[in-house]
């Protein structure tokens, strides 16, 4: 309860700061009109600017949305307004500048996703708006066993590295996500201990592009210290990974997996699919 009202009073405090920083009344009117080890990514960071005779490019760097005007555009400030029509932030250009950054995705103040305006102004004068959409959208493409991929970067000084998996997530989106959860159901580790699924927790950003995150225990494993499945008693079984995101729905993907052996259980990745993502919540 303190932590919610100490951070609400911060959004208070800091738009309470932004109006006292040169934003007219002409000018709040206008306004209303994105870790585990190793982690391999790819970035794609534009969003389009298209219709606008101002912004000349909008782009995500790290953890800033950075904006670009154009040189003929004589823009004091920028307002950055989100998606219930509030004041954001705002940056000032001094004379002569063109290039300015939001800084968005801070730990400590979370980036609600939607349809956000950036509105160039020149004193109380609008010149130009544009809308962006800032989305995270989280998809599962592969599961990928240590066994059968051993080149990958895997933690080989654990003895049962080959136990492993890795999950490849695809964030679509303009902004990143962060993963705070993969959950195994079905998994051969948790048919071993008896149980419906396996989770682990992670806390990895998933920025937009393709990210491969290393589980931290066994997903495959068949032997324990007590007993062994019986993979006499199983046949083709389905896997599934779901991923629990920050920002956007819950990805999942599974996996079959065909079980056969006598005195030892061995194993067989059969084909995947992702299936329909389903709302998190700690979705914005």
């Amino acid at each position: 309860m303190t932590e919610d009202t100490h951070t609400d009073e911060s959004r208070i405090a800091r738009r309470s700061v932004l109006a006292g920083l040169g934003v007219s009344t002409a000018a709040l009117a206008g306004c209303t009109s994105e870790s585990d080890s190793p982690n391999n990514s790819t970035d794609g960071n534009g969003i389009s600017a298209d219709g606008s005779d101002v912004f000349n490019s909008v782009k995500i760097v790290e953890e800033s949305l950075e904006i670009e005007v154009t040189d003929d555009a004589s823009v004091e400030f920028i307002n950055l307004v989100d998606p219930d029509g509030e004041l954001h932030d705002q940056q000032r250009l001094e004379t002569g500048e063109t290039k300015t950054s939001f800084e968005i995705f801070g730990e400590s103040d979370e980036t609600p996703a939607g349809e956000y305006e950036l509105i160039a102004l020149d004193g109380d004068q609008q010149l130009g708006t544009t809308t962006i959409t800032l989305k995270a959208d989280c998809t599962i493409t592969d599961v990928l066993w240590a066994a059968e991929n051993p080149d990958m970067d895997w933690d080989k000084n654990s003895p049962v590295w080959d136990e492993y998996a890795a999950v490849v997530i695809k964030n679509k989106g303009t902004i990143p996500s962060l993963l705070t959860e993969l959950e195994w159901a079905g998994a051969p580790v948790a048919r071993l201990q008896s149980k419906e699924s396996q989770s682990y927790y992670h806390e990895t950003r998933l920025p937009p592009g393709e990210t491969t995150v290393y589980s931290k225990r066994s997903v495959y494993a068949t032997d324990g210290a007590v007993h062994s499945l019986d993979c006499s008693e199983l046949e083709t079984e389905p896997m599934t990974v779901t991923a629990v995101v920050q920002v956007g729905s819950d990805p999942s993907y599974t996996q079959q997996i065909k079980y056969g052996g006598d005195q030892s259980c061995e194993i067989t990745i059969g084909d995947g699919s992702s299936t329909e993502s389903t709302p998190s919540e700690g979705e914005n």
